[in-house]
């Protein structure tokens, strides 16, 4: 009895840190690209994207979806660095065993993965966050989808160049 709870403790513990290191794509890292659309200059942004900085294209992307600093809403140069923000940045070869049938030995392959700077999640994160911010919605659905309050009011603020009228709770 002693040997199974050991057994069934030692797999619990090993199953869980499986999961601790599978990365997954993070909200705040779409709600910082959101951020520097609306912080940093759309000349340097621009500068950045068109060197190859997939974070840059997106947060480029979103200036020109809405329009933001000024700018014209340009939808075909928005899809267009989106396209690129999102595309692949090259492939991440991982080692694959793949294990051999009725008595015959195993053998590996190389996958080619393909890497992403901005992952879609991150990408949806931004994009949901600025249709919450451009279309002033009320507060808790602002909140739900900028992560907090306190995110949605700083947005709010920045996007029209005045203090937010939703008092932060």
């Amino acid at each position: 009895m002693r040997c199974q709870v050991l057994a069934v403790s030692f797999m619990l513990c090993v199953s869980l840190s499986g999961c601790a290191s599978v990365p997954v794509a993070s909200h705040s890292g779409g709600i910082s690209m959101l951020r520097d659309a609306l912080n940093i200059p759309l000349a340097e942004l621009e500068t950045k994207a068109t060197s190859g900085d997939a974070r840059a294209q997106f947060s480029t992307s979103l200036v020109y979806q809405f329009g933001l600093k000024g700018t014209p809403a340009d939808p075909l140069k928005a899809t267009t660095y989106r396209r690129q923000a999102l595309s692949a940045k090259g492939y991440t070869p991982i080692t694959q065993y793949i294990a051999g049938l009725n008595g015959n030995p195993g053998r590996t392959a190389i996958i080619n993965v393909p890497r992403y700077e901005v992952t879609a999640g991150e990408a949806r994160a931004a994009y949901v966050c600025a249709q919450a911010v451009a279309g002033r919605v009320a507060p808790v659905v602002g909140a739900a989808a900028c992560g907090t309050t306190e995110v949605y009011a700083e947005f709010v603020s920045e996007w029209s160049g005045e203090k937010s009228r939703w008092p932060v709770v």
